[in-house]
């Protein structure tokens, strides 16, 4: 006689939950990668920036210095300092909030692999429960059969006195 194991539901559950906290690691592990590569961009974007007002303002020092630069010229530099200060901060500001994104997306992927790994210790106790009962239920059975031949090798052997 085959007995069923009487956790079976359980251990699949389990198993279940195994595979829909590494559908959800994976996914958060893919949303923490694009939220690396935003963070670099915006990164990238403000140095951009920087250096182009940089060589500008450089640009416009030089100019300055040799008094190549008239009235109307210091208004329009006045005009784009504040301009490019403006697209500066800009760019500061969405670098700020990719950095805060990408720290939002590691603590989420931080949590979904400790509920992966919590998942994954229950299935795996499981599991570990259902190969002692399955021994269990060996050694008992092998015990019965180990009776039953003993008591048939006494019955061989001693018949009944009648």
């Amino acid at each position: 006689m085959r007995h069923r194991y009487p956790f079976e539901a359980l251990q699949w559950l389990r198993h279940q939950r195994v595979d829909r906290e590494a559908l959800q690691v994976s996914e958060r592990a893919a949303r923490t990668a694009r939220a690396r590569a935003d963070e670099a961009r915006a990164q990238a974007a403000r140095r951009r920036t920087e250096q182009q007002i940089s060589e500008l303002s450089g640009a416009e020092a030089v100019r300055l210095a040799e008094g190549t630069v008239r009235a109307g010229d210091l208004a329009r530099v006045d005009d784009w300092r504040k301009g490019a200060e403006a697209e500066l901060q800009a760019k500061t500001d969405g670098e700020l909030r990719a950095s805060e994104a990408l720290r939002t997306e590691v603590a989420a992927e931080t949590v979904a692999r400790r509920a992966l790994g919590s998942a994954s210790s229950d299935a795996k106790l499981i599991d570990a429960h259902r190969v002692d009962w399955r021994a269990e239920r060996e050694a008992a059975q092998e015990r019965s059969e180990e009776e039953a031949a003993v008591e048939q090798w006494t019955a061989k052997r001693y018949p009944p006195r009648g």
